[in-house]
């Protein structure tokens, strides 16, 4: 799970409650409930651009049996080679056992990446890295300190991925907090083994990591969103940079257009939840959120606003989803449900990722230190672009 890095209450209860959530003390030997699509199969048109269901198919590429098993945050990174890097949180690697179909009950690299081919997804590799844990992305020799991968573009012959930086405050492995997010990882196209690190300075508390548009309507342009807390949810803010220079001019947008000063940022967005994401479909700019969820039985429902412009205003919010993985009745913990339309199925479909952790209290599910790895890892739905907006 991410949350932004300002240490307000409502980022520490966040991380309180995940922490729970992710230990997965108990035990369950039942089976997630995936659910069938929201209508009767024999009379839904899977092809229309007002269909709405689960991607059962897509979901099943991610239930590995070697290199990544399960993870969280699954955001993607296209190529420009017919490939797309997906990037994952906290992870379980090479630790599935067929017999019981099963996994230890805690992950063991902080991050790892999924080069995945975009016309024939079956077709993926894992990628750790050479560092005790083998994290894909490690930078230096203290442990207490580690990345979460956050959303990325591709320049060129190069990958562009933006970090969030955390540390252990304890001796628990749960005991940790978000310091920044000023690191930005590269990576070459031609060999995603290769990763190098530059680090900015504050963006005056605003974590850019969130998601990343690189249109050419920009001008040579790529946007970023990031969010800050706010007190009682988190505030959405937009900057831009030159493409072919991360480290080139900052510009942050506010009411009266781009400014360099950071503090002059103005949101554009605001809700109760640290799940954002951006997209472009077609012509239009669509905010995806998640319903604020910490733990079992909370929220259900995944939300989409429109907006003409990347900046706003983003109207015509409303639910798309509603979580379906029940297990005994009760509902996981979700987050980050993120779209990737360079897996675009021709229908006029968008492809919606989101993150499930277990379910808390509500059922258990991890029995002699063991759990079904289905429990972590990311679901697919596919959402019509008219169930987004009816001009799509």
């Amino acid at each position: 799970m991410r949350c932004n890095h300002s240490l307000s209450s409502f980022c520490a209860a966040v991380l309180i409650l995940i922490a729970t959530a992710c230990n997965k003390p108990e035990a369950n030997n039942n089976k997630i409930n995936i659910g069938p699509p929201r209508a009767a199969a024999a009379a839904y048109d899977y092809n229309a651009d007002t269909s709405l269901y689960k991607d059962t198919v897509f979901t099943n590429y991610f239930k590995r049996q070697t290199g990544l098993i399960a993870g969280d945050a699954a955001f993607s990174v296209p190529q420009n080679n017919g490939k797309s890097m997906w990037l994952f949180g906290d992870s379980y690697i090479d630790n599935y056992d067929p017999v019981t179909a099963t996994v230890p009950c805690l992950f063991q690299v902080r991050n790892c990446g999924l080069l995945m081919d975009i016309a024939n997804p079956a077709v993926q590799t894992t990628y750790t890295g050479i560092a005790s844990p083998p994290s894909y992305f490690h930078l230096g020799t203290d442990n207490s300190y580690w990345f979460w991968p956050g959303a990325g573009y591709t320049i060129n012959d190069t990958m562009v991925i933006f970090l969030e930086r955390l540390h252990s405050t304890g001796n628990g492995p749960f005991d940790f907090a978000v310091v920044d997010s000023n690191y930005i990882a590269k990576v070459p196209v031609a060999n995603p083994s290769l990763v190098s690190y530059q680090v900015q300075g504050s963006h005056n508390g605003i974590d850019f990591t969130k998601s990343v548009i690189n249109d050419p309507s920009f001008c040579g342009f790529t946007m970023i969103y990031g969010i800050k807390t706010n007190g009682f949810g988190n505030d959405v803010f937009l900057a831009r940079f030159p493409s072919d220079n991360v480290n080139g001019l900052w510009q942050y947008y506010t009411d009266n257009g781009w400014v360099n000063d950071p503090a002059l940022a103005k949101a554009i967005y605001s809700e109760f939840t640290s799940s954002f994401y951006v997209v472009k479909v077609k012509e239009k700019y669509v905010m995806i959120s998640t319903e604020f969820s910490v733990g079992c039985d909370q929220g259900k429902n995944v939300y989409v606003s429109v907006s003409n412009n990347p900046y706003g205003p983003f109207t015509n919010h409303h639910s798309v989803w509603q979580v379906d993985d029940t297990l005994n009745g009760h509902y996981p913990m979700f987050y980050m449900a993120m779209a990737h339309p360079e897996f675009d199925n021709g229908h006029n479909q968008l492809l919606i990722t989101y993150c499930i952790n277990g379910y808390g209290n509500c059922v258990s599910t991890c029995i002699n230190n063991r759990m079904d790895p289905n429990t972590y890892r990311p679901k697919a739905i596919r959402v019509g672009y008219k169930k987004i907006d009816p001009s799509l």
